[in-house]
């Protein structure tokens, strides 16, 4: 005969496969989709920090046309007095050393006015500065940008250059910039976010940049190449992100944008050291999340065994006090194994068991609709006296123009209290029964029984008793504001909290003193209830507990001369044909 696999040892071997298998396929997804954000939002941050950069420049190269502008406006009014033009100059020039390395005027013989010390001592004639004096004479009305060039007194430079219209004698004006200070920006930008960026010119000259991490990049004259594409290539072509490969056969991603301003780019050359060390660590977690699954596969495999098992043989061992009559479980399993061997005993006695349960629940369904009818009926015939004796305080007191009001109310009140008092009702419905009953008081006591509705969104149809809240408000005006002798707010709060549901009526009266609170819910009522025939909260604590259970019902919190909160709890989630 073939031997049998144990129920529990197939769901160990199957649940392990599952999980473990789970668990590798969503750790395989998630590295890779990981990867790829990561190289995503690599190069949107590097593309950020390039706008940073880009926008940097724009605002020296707005400060630097401010200083060209400054200097001509200066020379225009002083074109006669050299001295005082050579004053100015080196208060520019000292005012803004921090970014530029000279500034000064070319004349046409190519002699010079200067504004840093050097210049102002040795200003002769000098042959490097024909093509900026040239560049400025043939653009007269803008801004010329040179080439970087080694200058004798600025060292490796940058010169802006504008012509000066309107003096009597041709003449330039002239910015040479601190393109250390540009590169040791540059320079802590590659530090802080590990990063090698650079400045390079339209002919693919490099202004400022790639000094601590050269990695794939030979720079020699102030050019470069990455493997065997050069500067030129790399502006050239329209993409902005290049995946290149060095001379060694690393690969690099190279990102690149034109400054607005000026006509140079922005070079990020990137060898993936930062994605590898990000990848190095997610690669940790993987291995770690990989040891943890098969940890928690087998853990889980076991529990799983284990508590299949357990009730198994349990159920098997009592299977013979349930045929004689001592009824504890029920199972019906069609099943080539220990399933199928308790579900072909318990099916012989399926027919007795389910009479037996349908009996009892019969009796104890028709119990409860009796108690419950028993507690509700309590309630309309007290609705009648007090609305009746509402209308008959308005007229005694001759406030004939309220009869109606109070008709109108009352009328309400009677549709509403002679339906199937054990139907469920919407809160909605429960609120408008009070705001009738409220309004019968007010004029009934002469006063402002402010009611305020503070409902949480989607309670408004949760299903209540019918006369739930009346009796809650009546007690807040009886006891809470002397039955009727001082006025204030009742509010009612209905809100979820977790998976129950919290119905509040809350006054600001006199409160309930503590030693009275706990004898409120007792089962008996007082004397004074029954002899003004009034609803005791006790009733409506009856009816919550017999329905849902001793679990649930009313609580109450009273401070003394400030708050009293009457709380009706029930379950978020009700019975069915409740809902």
């Amino acid at each position: 005969m073939r031997r049998r696999i144990s129920l529990p040892l197939k769901l160990f071997f199957i649940v392990f496969a599952f999980v473990l298998g789970c668990i590798i396929l969503i750790s395989q997804l998630s590295y890779r989709y990981v990867q790829k954000e990561i190289r995503t939002n690599d190069i949107f941050y590097t593309n950020q920090i390039l706008d940073k950069v880009d926008q940097y420049f724009t605002v020296n190269f707005s400060s630097f046309q401010t200083i060209l502008f400054s200097v001509e406006t200066s020379v225009k009014a002083n074109i006669n007095n050299t001295e005082v033009i050579k004053k100015q100059l080196r208060e520019l020039y000292e005012l803004n050393s921090i970014y530029v390395s000279n500034i000064y005027l070319i004349k046409s013989d190519l002699s010079i006015l200067g504004g840093s010390t050097p210049t102002r001592i040795f200003d002769e004639p000098l042959s490097e500065r024909a093509p900026l004096f040239d560049a400025a004479d043939k653009n007269r009305r803008t801004t010329f940008v040179s080439e970087p060039y080694k200058s004798k007194y600025s060292g490796w430079t940058v010169t802006m250059v504008r012509y000066l219209n309107g003096a009597p004698f041709p003449m330039a004006i002239a910015v040479d910039l601190d393109l250390n200070a540009i590169e040791e920006t540059l320079f802590k930008i590659n530090k802080q976010e590990q990063m090698n960026l650079a400045l390079i010119t339209a002919s693919g000259k490099i202004i400022a940049g790639f000094s601590e991490n050269k990695g794939p990049l030979n720079i020699q004259d102030h050019s470069f190449s990455i493997g065997e594409t050069s500067a030129e290539e790399i502006l050239d072509t329209t993409e902005t992100n290049l995946q290149l490969y060095t001379n060694d056969g690393i690969p690099v991603s190279l990102l690149k944008k034109p400054t607005e301003k000026f006509n140079w780019t922005i070079i990020s050359i990137n060898d993936e050291s930062r994605l590898k060390a990000a990848l190095s660590r997610l690669e940790t977690y993987y291995l770690e999340l990989l040891a943890a699954g098969l940890l928690l596969s087998l853990f889980i495999s076991f529990l799983v065994a284990k508590y299949i098992r357990k009730p198994l043989y349990t159920l098997k061992t009592k299977m013979k006090q349930v045929e004689q009559g001592i009824l504890t479980t029920t199972i019906t399993i069609n099943r080539n194994d220990e399933f199928g061997d308790l579900s072909r005993a318990f099916d012989r006695m399926l027919q007795q068991i389910v009479e037996l349960i349908r009996r009892a629940e019969l009796h104890n369904e028709l119990e409860r609709k009796l108690e419950i009818q028993v507690l509700q009926s309590q309630i309309n015939p007290h609705f009648l006296y007090n609305t009746l004796g509402s209308i008959s305080n308005v007229i005694r007191l001759g406030q004939i123009e309220k009869v109606d009001v109070v008709i109108g109310s009352l009328i309400s009140l009677l549709e509403y209290g002679i339906d199937d008092a054990s139907e469920k009702v919407s809160l909605r419905q429960e609120l408008r029964n009070v705001a009738d009953y409220i309004e019968i008081q007010n004029i009934r006591y002469n006063r402002n029984f402010n009611l305020i509705e503070d409902i949480e969104a989607g309670l408004m149809d949760f299903p209540v008793f019918r006369m739930l809240l009346q009796p809650l408000v009546e007690n807040s005006i009886f006891h809470g504001y002397n039955g009727g002798g001082i006025e204030g707010p009742i509010t009612i709060h209905a809100y979820r909290e977790d998976g129950i549901v919290i119905i509040e009526v809350v006054d600001q009266g006199e409160g309930i003193p503590a030693d009275k609170i706990k004898h409120i819910l007792i089962s008996e009522p007082s004397e004074e209830e029954v002899k003004r025939k009034r609803i005791g909260l006790n009733n409506i604590q009856g009816r919550i507990r017999l329905h849902y259970g001793d679990q649930f019902g009313l609580d109450i919190i009273s401070i003394p001369k400030e708050i009293t909160r009457i709380r009706a709890v029930f379950p978020a989630e009700l019975p069915k044909g409740d809902a």
